[in-house]
C-alpha cells in the first residue's frame, strides 16, 4: 500500500487507493451503510492509520455529494479520490471565516459553473486527488449561516501545492494549495452549512471507527509482547502491577468498542445528533489516553517501526484534536444539558437490551446521512434515573439521582457566578454530560454481556466522572462538596494464563456472533 515517491519519499500508494475505493463508495451510494463502508475501508488499508484516514477523507468528501442530493455526480465519479477542501490556515475549523471566493461565470440562473479562488490548508490527499469538494463564499464579506456553498473543483483548478511536514501520519501527503479555476456548484448556493451538518454527524462515527481499529491493533499487540517478554525470569504479566495496568487497558478497550457500536445500534431520529458529538469528543479522547497508557506499559517495543503499539498511540492524537474538534463537539453537546438531565420519557431496559443483542456489530443500512439537520436538533433523551433503577446495579455508591443532582449543583454554581456564557464552563458542562452518558453506557455494557467481570467498567466510568466533577469545583472554587471515587472490585481469583484472560476481555464481538443470522455475519 506504500510506494517510494521521488518527490515525497515513502507515502501511500494513491493509485492503489484509487483502484479500490469504489468498493467503499458502493456501500455509501445508492444505499448508505456507514458501518459497512468503514469495514471495507479498514480491509483495503489493512487497518493502517495512514490508509484508513486517506480513504476516510475521500469517502467523507464523496459523502458531501450524497448530502447535497447530487446523485448523478455520486453515481458517475466513483473511480476517483476526493478531498475535503474546507480549512484555511487563518481560521482552522471556523468555517464561517473562510476567505475562498466563488464567482459566477455568467448570468444564466440555471448554470452552475463558477470561478473559485482562494487557499486551503492542511488538506489530506490533495496533491493526488482527482476532485476537491471545496467550501467557498459567493460574498467573502458575509459570515452568516447562508454564506457558505460547496463546489466540486477538478485538480486542474489547483496550483502551488506545498506539502506540510507533520509529526504523525507520515505516509499521507497533507498540503496547502491555491485554487484558481473553474468549479461546479454542489447542492444549492448558500446551503453549504446545512449540507455540512447533514454529513458531519456520520463523519463523527467514521472518525471514531478509526480510533476503535487502532485500539484493536495495539492492545492485543501489547498483551502478546508482555506475555512473551522475560524480566527477572518471568514475563511481565506475572507481575501484579503490570497485570493490573493491562487489565485496565483491556477493560477500557472492550467498553469503548461497545460504546461505539452501541451508538450505531440505537441510532434513530435525533440520536445521531448527541452521540455523534459524544463519540468524536469524549470517546476519542478516552481512546487516545488509553493508547498512550498502552504504549507506556509495553515499553520500548512500542518504538519499533513495525509495531502498531507506538504508531497508533501517536497517530490517534489526530482524530480528536485536529483544529480542536473535541472542544467544538463538547460545546455542541452542552447545548442539550437541560433537556438531557430533566427528560421524563420512559424507556424499557429489556427492550433496549434486546435491541443491542440484535444490532451490535451488524452492518445495516440505517440512512444516517439521509436524516435532515432540522429533524435531529432535539435528540430523544429519556429519564436516566428511572432507567438506571431498572438495572438493579450490585454496586454500592452509584446512584443516578445523586449523580444528576450533583451535576445540577455545579450548573447552579456556574449560573450563580455569572459563568453561563463562558466558553470554558460550557465545555466543562458538556464534558460532565458525556461522563454521565458513559456511566449509562457502562451499565448497559455489563447488562448485555451478563458478565460481572465487567462491573468494574461501571466503577471506572463513575470514577472518571468524579475526577472531572471535582476538577470543575477545584478550578472554579465553587462552594460545592467534592465526591469520593469508589474501589474497584477485585480481579477474579483464578485468572490462569494472563494472555488468555486479557484477550478474552477483548472478544466482545464473539459474544454476539452466535446470535446473528447468516445474513448478518
Amino acid at each position: 500500500m506504500y510506494i517510494q515517491d521521488e518527490n515525497f519519499g515513502k507515502i501511500i500508494d494513491y493509485d492503489y487507493i484509487r483502484d479500490r475505493i469504489p468498493a467503499v463508495y458502493d456501500e455509501a451510494f445508492p444505499h448508505y451503510n456507514l458501518l459497512a463502508s468503514s469495514n471495507v475501508a479498514a480491509e483495503i488499508s489493512n487497518n493502517d492509520p495512514n490508509g484508513m484516514i486517506t480513504i476516510g477523507a475521500s469517502a467523507l468528501a464523496y459523502s458531501i455529494l450524497i448530502s447535497a442530493g447530487e446523485e448523478e455526480m455520486a453515481a458517475n465519479l466513483k473511480n476517483n479520490i476526493f478531498t475535503l477542501g474546507w480549512t484555511e490556515e487563518h481560521c482552522g475549523s471556523d468555517l464561517l471565516s473562510i476567505r475562498t471566493q466563488a464567482t459566477k461565470l455568467n448570468d444564466d440562473p440555471e448554470d452552475r459553473e463558477y470561478h473559485i479562488k482562494g487557499k486551503k490548508w492542511m488538506i489530506n490527499c490533495s496533491f493526488h486527488a482527482d476532485y476537491h469538494v471545496v467550501l467557498a463564499k459567493l460574498d467573502p464579506t458575509l459570515d452568516g449561516p447562508r454564506s457558505l456553498s460547496f463546489f466540486l473543483v477538478p485538480r486542474s483548478s489547483c496550483v502551488s501545492w506545498n506539502r506540510l511536514d507533520t509529526h504523525v501520519l507520515k505516509g499521507m501527503v497533507l498540503t496547502e494549495f491555491e485554487i484558481d479555476g473553474p468549479g461546479t456548484l454542489v447542492g444549492k448556493a448558500g446551503h453549504g452549512l446545512t449540507i455540512l451538518q447533514q454529513m458531519a454527524m456520520p463523519s463523527k462515527y467514521q472518525c471514531t471507527y478509526m480510533g476503535v481499529i487502532m485500539m484493536y491493533e495495539s492492545v492485543p499487540a501489547s498483551i502478546d509482547h508482555l506475555g512473551r517478554k522475560v524480566i527477572f525470569g518471568n514475563n511481565p504479566l506475572q507481575f501484579s502491577n503490570v497485570l493490573r495496568q493491562m487489565y485496565d487497558v483491556a477493560l477500557k478497550a472492550s467498553l469503548y468498542d461497545f460504546i461505539f457500536h452501541r451508538s450505531l445500534a440505537f441510532n434513530e431520529n435525533g440520536w445521531l445528533q448527541f452521540h455523534g458529538t459524544f463519540l468524536k469528543s469524549f470517546l476519542l479522547l478516552r481512546i487516545n489516553e488509553m493508547l498512550s497508557k498502552n504504549l507506556l506499559i509495553a515499553g520500548s517495543k512500542g518504538f519499533v517501526g513495525d509495531s502498531p503499539i507506538g504508531r497508533d498511540a501517536f497517530d490517534s492524537f489526530v482524530l480528536p484534536v485536529f483544529d480542536g474538534h473535541y472542544t467544538i463537539n463538547t460545546l455542541m453537546s452542552a447545548k442539550h444539558i437541560d433537556r438531557y438531565l430533566n427528560a421524563t420519557d420512559k424507556v424499557n431496559l429489556e427492550e433496549r437490551m434486546e435491541m443491542l443483542r440484535n444490532e451490535l456489530f451488524v452492518p445495516r443500512e440505517r440512512g444516517e446521512i439521509e436524516t435532515r439537520a432540522k429533524d435531529i436538533r432535539k435528540p430523544p433523551f429519556f429519564d436516566l434515573i428511572d432507567y438506571a433503577d431498572q438495572f438493579n446495579l450490585p454496586i454500592d455508591g452509584i446512584d443516578m439521582a445523586t449523580i444528576i443532582d450533583n451535576v445540577k449543583a455545579v450548573l447552579t454554581a456556574i449560573d450563580d457566578n455569572g459563568l453561563s456564557n463562558d466558553p470554558d464552563h460550557k465545555y466543562k458542562t458538556g464534558d460532565l454530560q458525556h461522563w454521565v452518558e458513559s456511566i449509562v453506557a457502562a451499565m448497559e455494557f455489563w447488562k448485555v454481556t451478563e458478565d460481572d467481570n465487567f462491573l468494574n467498567a461501571v466503577i471506572m466510568q463513575y470514577n472518571g466522572f468524579v475526577n472531572a466533577y471535582n476538577a470543575v469545583i477545584a478550578e472554579s472554587a465553587f462552594d460545592v462538596p467534592f465526591l469520593t471515587p469508589l474501589h474497584y472490585r477485585p480481579l477474579p481469583e483464578n485468572i490462569g494464563d494472563p494472555v488468555t484472560f486479557l484477550k478474552g476481555m477483548l472478544e466482545l464481538r464473539g459474544r454476539f456472533e452466535r446470535e446473528l443470522s447468516p445474513a448478518h455475519i
